[in-house]
């Protein structure tokens, strides 16, 4: 009895010592925890991609099974076919969007110079900079212009500098990004080809620290991945419905680039519920390009289909795959949004899910 109250006192010193010293040397603890969590992201983010990845991994491994059977041999090609598979989707996703916005910059830049000209010639007739001038009580004739324009000067060359040293740590920092990404997709792989023996090994070591436990984890452990599975594949399948419901109605409307907008909307939807918007925007600026009342008509167009989409097809689709009632899909995404913002909406749907349905099944043990 005495070894056991000397022990949790030595537990209750030790706790204090690492309390006070974290608390003491905040500054410095805050600036360690920086470092290796900016270390450790390539390969958190490499594990997110494993996860992903694994899904298309599984559908090839179960297709090639069916007429293979070296199992090594397998899982590499389904390895290799998923990662490409993964890689095409986003490179000719970037190929549809990049060319539009390209394209929309262009147009911006270029709309119609006559009218920029009107501009400039009914500011000169009217007058307007010396009103702007005698509302400011600034004298035009007394300003020095020339000294201005060497103020102006020196202040552009001034800047160069920082300018360049701005370019090269952009530089520096796309070189990091590469590298960080390279990082993450090899430590991608490693999970992936050997995903049993690391889930051997975390058996092993549940059964070790935490033999009691070990079966309540892997339980928990096993209905956030069946969220998470069923979440991030009915996600892709609403994105789908909700691009292709925006196509038919856009050429049935006979409004412009109805084939780019609804896949370039398809895609951002896969942001939960929120993620269209962002097409909006786009496509909004897409059309402009072309005629003004196209683009009343596609903001209308768009805002019914969403609205449709949010509030009876995603629910059902999402929900229902996840096993979360449609109000409390809107309810979780909402509390994901405001507390982890993006990253928050992404992963609010499946965590909502899991714990509903934990709650859900000790309710029913209970009762």
């Amino acid at each position: 009895m005495n070894n056991i109250k000397k022990k949790y006192i030595a537990y209750i010193i030790i706790a204090t010592v690492i309390i006070y010293g974290i608390v003491r040397y905040f500054n410095t603890v805050e600036g360690y925890i920086g470092n290796i969590t900016k270390a450790l992201m390539p390969f958190a983010a490499g594990a997110v991609m494993a996860y992903i990845i694994n899904i298309l991994m599984d559908f090839y491994e179960d297709l090639l099974l069916k007429k293979f059977h070296n199992k090594k041999i397998i899982r590499t090609v389904s390895i290799v076919l998923s990662i490409f598979t993964f890689v095409l989707v986003i490179v000719l996703l970037l190929g549809l969007i990049i060319p539009q916005l390209i394209k929309i910059m262009f147009s911006i830049m270029y709309t119609n110079p006559g009218d920029i000209k009107k501009i400039i010639e009914s500011i000169g007739k009217n007058n307007i900079v010396d009103k702007i001038a005698d509302m400011m009580n600034i004298d035009i004739n007394n300003i020095d212009i020339s000294g201005y324009v060497t103020k102006l000067i020196r202040s552009v060359m001034s800047s160069v500098g920082n300018i360049l040293m701005g370019v090269i740590s952009k530089i520096s920092g796309f070189f990091n990004t590469i590298i960080s990404v390279f990082m993450a997709v090899v430590f991608a792989i490693y999970i992936l080809m050997d995903k049993e023996r690391i889930a051997v090994q975390g058996d092993k070591l549940l059964r070790a620290f935490l033999p009691s436990k070990r079966d309540s984890v892997i339980d928990v452990l096993r209905i956030f991945n069946t969220s998470f599975r069923n979440y991030f594949i009915s996600q892709v399948k609403e994105a789908i419905i909700l691009g292709v419901l925006l196509y038919i109605v856009m050429i049935i409307a006979r409004l412009p680039y109805a084939s780019s907008i609804s896949i370039l909307v398809g895609v951002t939807a896969l942001i939960p519920v929120i993620g269209a918007y962002a097409g909006l925007f786009i496509g909004t600026l897409m059309i402009l390009t072309k005629s003004f009342s196209s683009m009343i008509i596609f903001i209308i167009v768009h805002t019914v289909v969403q609205q449709f989409e949010n509030n009876i097809i995603y629910p059902r689709v999402v929900g229902s795959s996840v096993g979360l009632p449609g109000m409390w899909v809107i309810v979780a995404v909402a509390l994901g949004g405001s507390l982890g913002g993006i990253f928050g909406v992404f992963v609010a749907v499946p965590v909502a899910a899991s714990l509903y349905f934990i709650l859900k099944r000790e309710t029913l043990k209970r009762l």
